[in-house]
């Protein structure tokens, strides 16, 4: 998978890699040619996810099911105790760390990383966030949060004049 997305890169970047493109790119007599052969918002959007551990861990599902926003996130060998979610307006944030390092043991082979992560997901529609459920069982932490169908309460602003 790491390498796919290394082909893609190279791919990508390989139409950027002749010194023409870097002359007019950087050039300050002509600031024309910047946008001319600025990145599109797709390539940019494939760079900042390639280079963003966001995109990679921990891997999530959401989706909707019977009146509830459902997230399962893929967090094998972390300990439920490392594991901190919250939502903040309409994101949820699940942070956390998993650690595979133990100093008392000579490797052979080390593929597990130990390290840090937060996933940002932004939820799509109002949920009632006093009856958010969450259980973690076989490494996946499932949060379910039931969707709100409350109108939210309108409050008129009456302008004043001068």
């Amino acid at each position: 998978m790491e390498l796919e997305k290394w082909k893609e890169l190279i791919k990508m970047s390989s139409q950027y890699q002749n010194q023409d493109f870097w002359e007019t790119f950087i050039s300050p007599e002509n600031p024309g040619h910047n946008k001319k052969h600025s990145f599109s918002g797709l390539e940019q959007e494939k760079i900042n996810r390639f280079l963003s551990n966001q995109d990679i861990y921990p891997r999530c599902d959401m989706y909707e099911y019977n009146g509830n926003i459902k997230i399962d996130a893929e967090l094998s060998g972390v300990c439920i105790n490392d594991i901190k979610v919250s939502l903040v307006q309409n994101e949820l944030i699940i942070k956390g760390k998993c650690s595979s390092f133990h100093q008392h043991l000579r490797y052979y082979l080390k593929e597990r990383h130990s390290r840090s992560f937060e996933k940002v997901l932004t939820i799509p529609m109002p949920v009632d966030k006093y009856s958010i459920e969450t259980s973690f069982e076989n490494g996946i932490l499932s949060i379910t949060l039931p969707i709100s169908f409350q109108e939210e309460e309108v409050i008129p602003i009456f302008v004043k004049s001068e």
